[in-house]
């Protein structure tokens, strides 16, 4: 059953249902998907408070200072950070006051340090304009009740920073996706084995762990399976604790591509066993007791253009992200693509920009068992179905490999 790229993606978002949350502590949060949505059980900041070393006071006693005509106070207190005042300002009063102490009563303003001089208790205030901007007001950043980061948000440093300043230590994240991988093929051997005539090491499942993880999901690495269908079907039931199942191998109509017939073995539903792209035309995907099973290519561009187009939306809706696609821009080829496309295509390619302008170009030599030309690119062109070669100049629709 051949499928539309759309209709591939709908039928298999359709079926996810996303992970549970679990506490998580906050130094071990970070790019995980928040489970819960945060609001401000307090203002932020908590007091009016300086954001500068100086002088707290009357604003409109000092707006007029200058160094020809000082204003002269007297030191009456002093407000370290973490401490709190021991009385009020007046006019022709002052307190010294750190970075993040809170302000004392009736003060209206600060006057950085560096505009003043002080004599003992005595302070002349040389420049007093602006003094009343310097005030970090009770609230002005967060204030009781507001919503301050949603569930689904990605944690980034910013995120974590903000959960610190309200006390979640530990936060809800939704559980990461556990993925099963299983490399299949007779020819494949471990990476770590010498080279022997016929054989080829494992790079897919190391190639795919690598995008597992970036799509916030979890790797577990069942290892390599050779031709045989009770050896893949024993692999992938002995990973029962698994949320979805890959496999790369197999997946076409040769005469070892066994999947399809591992799936009819464990009971799985095929839902469709081809989709309209290149590189990666040869999908399984399935379903069985709501779990996920998708059979790739053994080509590794091949299988890592599946993965990027169905797998990774998947991972994505599973761990609990509001979006699942990467961005999308308008880019101009700066090199030609000489060939037709008779189903939609994927090019590994390196976007830039050049003064306004944003210009692609593909990394190298593409094809479906050429794995270097991944390396360098940091998008993926798209080609129409059914386009002619495109020359330099063409605009072109190009997808961000940049994490969301």
């Amino acid at each position: 059953m051949s499928v539309k790229l759309e209709i591939a993606q709908d039928i298999l978002l359709n079926l996810v249902t996303v992970m549970l949350t679990e506490r998580v502590a906050l130094s071990e949060c970070w790019r995980r998907i928040l489970g819960e949505t945060v609001r401000s059980d307090m203002d932020f900041p908590p007091f009016d408070r300086s954001p500068l070393d100086g002088y707290a006071l009357i604003a409109e006693e000092v707006v007029n200072a200058t160094p020809e005509n000082p204003v002269c106070l007297k030191q009456i207190d002093y407000i370290p950070a973490g401490g709190t005042p021991n009385t009020s300002v007046s006019f022709g009063t002052a307190c010294r006051i750190m970075t993040g102490a809170p302000l004392p009563p009736v003060a209206t303003g600060v006057v950085r340090l560096e505009d003043t001089i002080v004599n003992g208790d005595n302070v002349t205030i040389l420049d007093g304009r602006g003094a009343d901007k310097n005030i970090c007001f009770r609230g002005e950043e967060l204030f009781t009740g507001e919503e301050i980061v949603s569930e689904g948000t990605i944690i980034n440093a910013g995120v974590m920073g903000m959960l610190a300043v309200l006390g979640k230590s530990r936060p809800y994240v939704f559980r990461k996706p556990r993925v099963a991988l299983v490399a299949t093929g007779s020819e494949i051997i471990p990476v770590d084995f010498p080279l022997v005539p016929g054989k080829i090491r494992n790079s897919n499942s190391y190639m795919l762990s690598a995008q597992v993880a970036e799509a916030g999901a979890q790797t577990i690495l069942l290892g390599n399976a050779s031709d045989n269908v009770d050896e893949i079907s024993h692999l992938l039931e002995s990973a029962s604790d698994c949320d979805v199942f890959i496999t790369t191998g197999g997946a076409s109509v040769g005469d070892y591509d066994l999947i399809g017939e591992v799936y009819k073995k464990m009971g799985i539903t095929l839902l469709f066993d081809r989709v309209s792209i290149k590189p990666g035309m040869p999908v399984l995907a399935g379903i069985r007791d709501g779990k996920i099973y998708l059979g790739l290519s053994g080509n590794p561009a091949a299988a890592a253009i599946s993965f990027e187009q169905l797998v990774r939306p998947v991972l994505m809706k599973m761990s609990g992200r509001k979006t699942w696609w990467r961005p999308r821009i308008k880019a101009v080829l700066a090199a030609p693509f000489k060939k037709k496309t008779g189903a939609k295509r994927f090019v590994w390619a390196r976007c830039w920009q050049t003064g306004t302008d944003i210009l692609v170009e593909p990394s190298g030599a593409q094809g479906n068992g050429m794995l270097k030309s991944a390396m360098g690119a940091n998008a993926l062109i798209v080609i129409p179905e059914n386009s002619p070669p495109l020359p330099i100049g063409t605009e072109v629709e190009v997808i961000l490999l940049a994490d969301a």
